[in-house]
């Protein structure tokens, strides 16, 4: 079993709890400044969970801005980069020259040696997960193409990287067991490390039609109700030229959509912090709208169910 630290402003008196809540950031977060956005009742709580290299916080707390300035930077004895989202509540961000709206689900990485600014007017619901700078470094090229920058949870490598960064709740994480932190710091690695190439400068656009196809077909495929004709538009291909293509690869577009959706889906469906995830939502998030085409499909191409597949992976 982990060990969990946890703080509550609950236990001070009204008058005492803002500074109690400044020093508990201070403490085990950064140095850093919280402005409350309500004139009574503030209240703040965390929790932490360290995995092997990275350590994952939630907060909570009434609606308040919290600012990083040149002066807490020159006080803090300690750096790194923080994965933030809020699971349920829409907040804002700010650094690096970058202002972002983010919804529920979304995420921005943020570096703790440069100033930021964060907005929770609608409440504190703050999932963070503290990464080391040398480990961002190992799985990210470029990080400066990330920073401040909201990664959207609404479909892609976006979607997948919300369904195992809400898997990283520290109430949660203290009854687990710690066999499979390697496996999970590496698949959020690999998430953060596709999302920089996302971001990277757009180069030419490559001749081969295939190609452009393809690059479509993977960034888009876990979009419910995606179709041939939408991937040929953004590909700059006509329908009939995307069909000549697909088929000039040995497989179609319908095969190859169907393909894509059941690795991410038997990539999601061995994940053990995702257990609490159905079968079903598994399928909706990797792009089938009817959970019985999803098992279809998955049955087709595995020659076993997703549900039998996630029981024997996870016994």
């Amino acid at each position: 079993m982990r060990n969990l630290c946890s703080w509550s402003s609950e236990s001070l008196p009204e008058p005492q709890r803002l500074r109690g809540w400044r020093d508990a950031l201070h403490a085990t977060v950064l140095e850093m400044d919280a402005v409350p956005l309500q004139r009574d009742g503030f209240f703040g709580s965390i929790e932490r969970c360290a995995l092997q290299r990275i350590l994952p916080h939630q907060a909570r707390g009434t609606p308040q801005k919290i600012v990083r300035g040149a002066a807490d930077i020159a006080r803090s004895q300690h750096n790194a980069y923080y994965l933030l989202s809020q699971p349920r509540l829409p907040w804002r961000a700010a650094q690096a020259g970058h202002m972002a709206l983010l919804q529920p689900g979304d995420a921005v990485l943020i570096d703790s040696r440069e100033p930021y600014a964060f907005d929770f007017g609608a409440g504190l619901d703050d999932l963070s997960i503290e990464l080391p700078i040398d480990w961002v470094a190992h799985w990210v090229a470029d990080p400066a193409r990330l920073i401040g920058r909201p990664l959207r949870a609404d479909a892609g490598w976006g979607l997948a990287l919300r369904g195992v960064k809400e898997a990283l709740v520290p109430l949660t994480l203290r009854q687990q067991p710690a066999d499979h932190d390697a496996l999970i710091e590496a698949q959020l690695g690999g998430l953060l490390s596709l999302l920089g190439d996302a971001h990277a400068p757009a180069q030419p656009e490559p001749p081969n039609a295939q190609a452009r196809i393809l690059g479509v077909l993977r960034a888009r495929f876990m979009q419910p109700g995606l179709t041939a004709a939408e991937v040929a538009t953004e590909a700059g291909v006509s329908l009939r030229a995307l069909h000549r293509a697909m088929a000039a690869q040995g497989r179609g577009f319908l095969p190859t959509l169907m393909a894509l959706r059941v690795e991410a889906a038997a990539g999601m469906l061995v994940q053990p912090r995702l257990r609490h995830l159905g079968v079903a939502e598994i399928g909706r998030r990797c792009g089938f709208a009817d959970a019985s085409h999803f098992a279809r499909q998955f049955l087709r191409q595995r020659g076993i169910a997703p549900a039998a597949f996630r029981a024997q992976a996870l016994r």
